[in-house]
């Protein structure tokens, strides 16, 4: 790879990567928040979706949405939060059915995963 590939390759991450990370955090907010505000229509939301445990599942999801959002928008692990969000995606669009924000966060935690390196950090 050229020295100018390169340089265009870290530009475009450094822009893409903290877009990327207020994306998902605003997109994880709303839903983990909802699952505490909203607690028992969450329960048979997943319930009607076949989850097993809803009333454990529901207040475990929704802490692991909210931490996650958290590390983003604190820009701290923000790789983990990305691992954290992709399993949580994939079942939310496997049961309840791909919709643009699960299958966008997944979408974008991938991308994240990959962009989330150290000579970005450094420049960003």
């Amino acid at each position: 790879m050229s020295h100018e590939t390169e340089e265009t390759d870290l530009a475009i991450g450094q822009h893409l990567r903290p877009l990327l990370r207020y994306g998902m955090a605003g997109l994880l907010l709303a839903p983990g928040a909802s699952k505490f505000l909203t607690y028992g229509t969450s329960v048979r939301f997943f319930e009607s979706l076949g989850l097993p445990a809803p009333s454990i599942l529901v207040p475990i999801v929704g802490a692991l949405e909210l931490g996650a959002a958290a590390l983003f928008l604190l820009d701290r692990a923000p790789r983990i939060a990305a691992l954290i969000a992709v399993p949580i995606m994939v079942v939310a669009a496997g049961t309840a059915g791909p919709t643009w924000q699960n299958v966008g966060v997944l979408a974008a935690a991938l991308v994240l995963t990959a962009l989330d390196t150290p000579e970005v950090r450094r420049y960003a």
